[in-house]
């Protein structure tokens, strides 16, 4: 394997930890750089989903200077200056964009709902215009959902690549099987 797929095995590995997604998101919510005290704050906030107290703020500060920036630092995903304390998203790659739309362990992503749901519109408005004679309505409605789908594709493709075109049809199995864990 080259330097670059070991690479992408480390951001993979770094991406996995949720604070170290926070810090990013936090990065990206204040224009891609910010003090570290401000990044700490955000990042406190967002676990705690409440404004946090010193303690906690001061937890979260130890862990993501000696834990998380070393780490994301090392890899490139960010640089920290420690003599102005500032901390800047350094700009990913194209490959790690859909990092941004991570979820958690056993959770289908929106970029996989949405063809799902796009399509089944589609093809129930195909069917509707199919079997009625209300051609006006109908035939708006079809492209409407019509349009859906196509830019459903655009996001799954601009989210994972064109590959990720591919994952529609594993999608579309997990989706069928949380929902049958649903109705039983």
């Amino acid at each position: 394997m080259g330097s670059g797929s070991s690479r992408c095995y480390d951001v993979f590995s770094l991406l996995s930890n949720p604070r170290r997604r926070l810090i990013i998101k936090a990065l990206e919510d204040v224009g891609g750089e910010a003090c570290l005290r401000e990044i700490v704050r955000r990042v406190a906030e967002m676990e705690n989903h409440a404004p946090p107290d010193r303690k906690l703020r001061k937890s979260v500060y130890t862990g993501i200077v000696q834990n998380h920036l070393p780490k994301m630092s090392l890899a490139g995903l960010v640089e920290y200056d420690r003599d102005t304390d500032t901390v800047r998203l350094v700009e990913l790659p194209r490959e790690y964009r859909y990092h941004h739309e991570a979820v958690e362990k056993g959770d289908i992503p929106w970029c996989l709902y949405y063809p799902c749901l796009s399509l089944a519109g589609f093809l129930s408005s195909l069917l509707y215009t199919a079997y009625t004679h209300f051609w006006n309505g109908s035939l708006l409605t079809l492209i409407f959902s019509a349009l859906l789908l196509i830019s459903s594709l655009l996001h799954t493709a601009h989210t994972y690549g064109v590959n990720g075109i591919k994952l529609i049809p594993l999608g579309i199995r997990a989706i069928t099987k949380k929902l049958k864990k649903h109705i039983k």
